[in-house]
């Protein structure tokens, strides 16, 4: 497999942060998506720059939201 290359990985780190800084519906999704493809939540709130709390909050709120359906 080819091994793909982000030019600017700073640039791309800062734009991620940014992103999520109001952390729209959009943007918890895309987060869950990184933790169910096995990302742990420790190596994606250090990613994304969003407190482990929090993550373990989005995650909860998912499965209750799950549950509730």
């Amino acid at each position: 497999m080819k091994r793909i290359v982000i030019d600017e990985p700073a640039r791309l780190d800062r734009f991620v942060k940014s992103f999520g800084a109001g952390h729209s519906e959009d943007f918890k999704a895309l987060v869950l998506k990184l933790v169910e493809s096995g990302q742990s939540l420790e190596s994606v709130s250090a990613l994304i720059g969003v407190s482990l709390s929090t993550l373990y909050e989005w995650v909860k709120d998912w499965n209750e939201k799950k549950r509730l359906a």
